[in-house]
């Protein structure tokens, strides 16, 4: 007899908000019910799906003048009296579910819930031989811990788990010899601290006596070992099962879930657990599936804010998982949204792990520059991502090796070409959600900058770097002051409006008005402006052939260099960045 065959649960749902419906009684259980509340025994028998019902029954069954009545077939919805039968004890049923859901209540349960875990424990230790004679018990444990998932509907009891110690008990079962058992819990535990837990449909924020009861019950559970449990279990879990894939899926929920409660628990999952050696290993497989799909979702949450936890993950060889997990999408795109997202979370997680030097020294020995130009040359996400982590690992301090190398593997030949707007047609066509120009033109003129800030004026890098604001009779300065006559008239709509509001808004309305004023210039393309306008300065600097075709292009449009200097001296850093360009050009290295 294959006990696992009993607890057999449903397969990985797709969406990951995912409600369960409670189960629809058995037509046993509306006899017995009806039986009962009319203080009778309750029904043995009812008719078989063979047996005919007598013609009395079926005149009784539909009488065609009494349903044209009002509250009738056309009136009330086109019930038998037996359905509207049924439909009353259902709302009864629900009623008294609701009804049930009170401290006292929950002690019930949970002293069954304890009763089930001691009688199986029992019945295994007793017969460890006979697996057919503790099934009943595993079964009896099984229906106990879905009955648990009615508290989901009242969030507010769930101190009475902590006060009861119901938790370690709970907890203790994740590690259970029957992993359907396992699973179940951890079933369990993620629907109890799902994030539609203590929501309405008219109200998505939880009230603070809800959060309050959620985070000690979570507090509890993490007291009790909860996340060492999870992970020790993936460990066990075969993923060539149904149920044990759908086990992985839900204890990657439960991690989420936490997060979203309070991010400090990322720090708690990363570091004292070993959960991050368990992801980077789970993203390395080559065929796509939901699981995968969860991992590097969980992995980009992690390496958000968490210099430690990015540190970590640089130790594991992290920056170099990423780019094999990258380097099969170098040339092709993903086949599904699903998978989009995946590689999504890949790119960002990359870029996270660039914010620390010690992972931008690892992705230089990875010849992680090498995979990134690659991808430059194709017209796919991967194209739109690499600018993204290429202004990522060539910026900041120490970044001459990393940029001259970015040089040395032909980065120029294709970093110019998107520099000018080449391909952005059809990647507006073909990724229309994934590309944004404005974006994209925010991290070219970032990467070129940072190649200005860390090549030296006797490196040969640099030098190629300003011919190429030379070639084809400066058409790369005409793109300059492009981008500068764009994004400025941008800058000036947003002024202008602030200019409206305060001649139709009250003071105080304008002073709330006027807090958002730079957010929106930024949101208008002001920091691309600024960058560009940096970019024109710095190169009319270093090269006298730059500086008056920009000039005469400004000419053209009413405007001289000072113009230029105007928007940089906005922002204190800007200037001090101009000043340390402008000495780079001169051998100046500071």
């Amino acid at each position: 007899m294959n006990i696992d065959e009993i607890f057999k649960i449903p397969a990985i749902p797709t969406g990951r908000n995912k409600r369960k419906m409670p189960s629809t009684p058995s037509m046993d259980f509306f006899d017995k019910f009806k039986d009962t509340e009319e203080g009778g025994e309750p029904s043995q028998k009812r008719h078989q799906p063979d047996e005919p019902a007598g013609e009395e029954e079926a005149e009784a069954s539909f009488d065609p003048v009494e349903d044209d009545e009002e509250g009738g077939r056309f009136f009330g919805g086109g019930l038998t009296s037996e359905q509207t039968d049924i439909l009353d004890l259902v709302d009864q049923y629900d009623a008294e579910e609701t009804e049930a859901l009170t401290a006292n209540s929950v002690k019930k349960m949970i002293l069954k819930f304890e009763k089930a875990i001691s009688k199986n424990q029992e019945m295994r230790v007793r017969y460890a031989e006979q697996p057919e004679k503790f099934m009943e018990s595993e079964a009896d444990l099984d229906e106990e811990i879905k009955n648990l998932l009615c508290l989901t509907e009242a969030p507010e009891l769930y101190p009475h788990l902590v006060k009861l110690g119901t938790v370690s008990s709970l907890l203790s079962l994740i590690g259970h010899e029957n992993t359907d058992i396992a699973i179940d819990t951890i079933d369990l535990v993620n629907e109890l601290i799902d994030e539609d837990v203590g929501t309405t449909e008219d109200d998505l924020e939880r009230s603070e006596q809800v959060q309050e009861a959620l985070k000690m019950f979570v507090e509890s559970m993490l007291e009790n070992e909860l996340l060492q449990l999870l992970v020790q279990n993936l460990n066990r879990l075969d993923e060539k099962e149904e149920a044990d894939r759908q086990g992985v899926f839900k204890t990657l929920g439960i991690f989420e879930n936490i997060m979203s409660l309070d991010p400090k628990y990322a720090e708690t999952i990363a570091l004292k657990t070993d959960a991050l050696p368990w992801l980077l290993n789970r993203i390395q497989s080559k065929s796509f599936d939901a699981n995968i799909a969860y991992a590097s979702e969980i992995l980009s949450i992690l390496l958000q804010e968490n210099r430690d936890i990015r540190l970590k993950v640089g130790e594991l060889d992290g920056v170099d998982v990423l780019l094999r997990a990258l380097s099969i999408y170098r040339r092709k795109d993903a086949s599904s949204e699903d998978e989009s997202e995946m590689v999504e979370n890949f790119f960002n997680s990359m870029c996270s792990l660039l914010n620390e030097i010690e992972n931008k020294n690892r992705f230089l020995e990875a010849e992680g520059i090498e995979l990134m130009v690659i991808m430059l040359k194709e017209k796919t996400l991967s194209r739109i991502r690499a600018v993204k982590v290429l202004n990522y690992a060539l910026s900041g301090e120490e970044g001459r090796e990393r940029c001259v190398r970015f040089v040395d593997v032909s980065g120029l030949k294709y970093l110019f070409p998107l520099f000018m707007g080449k391909g952005n047609k059809k990647l507006k066509k073909s990724h229309s959600s994934a590309f944004s120009e404005s974006e994209d033109e925010e991290h070219i003129t970032c990467i070129i900058l940072s190649l200005l800030r860390n090549l030296r004026q006797e490196d040969v890098q640099r030098m190629r770097v300003i011919l190429k604001f030379t070639e084809d009779d400066y058409e790369k300065v005409d793109r300059l002051i492009e981008m500068k006559d764009q994004y400025e008239k941008k800058d000036n709509q947003v002024k202008q409006e602030l200019a409206e509001a305060q001649r139709s808004l009250s003071p105080e309305d304008y002073e709330e008005y006027e807090a958002d004023f730079y957010i929106r210039r930024l949101n208008a393309g002001l920091f691309i402006l600024q960058r560009v306008c940096l970019l024109i300065a710095v190169l009319s600097e270093e090269s006298e052939g730059v500086r008056e075709k920009a000039i005469m292009l400004l000419k053209r449009q009413d405007e001289d260099m000072l113009s230029v200097f105007k928007l940089i001296e906005e922002e204190t850093a800007l200037i001090a960045d101009f000043v340390y360009l402008k000495n780079m050009a001169k051998g100046i290295h500071q």
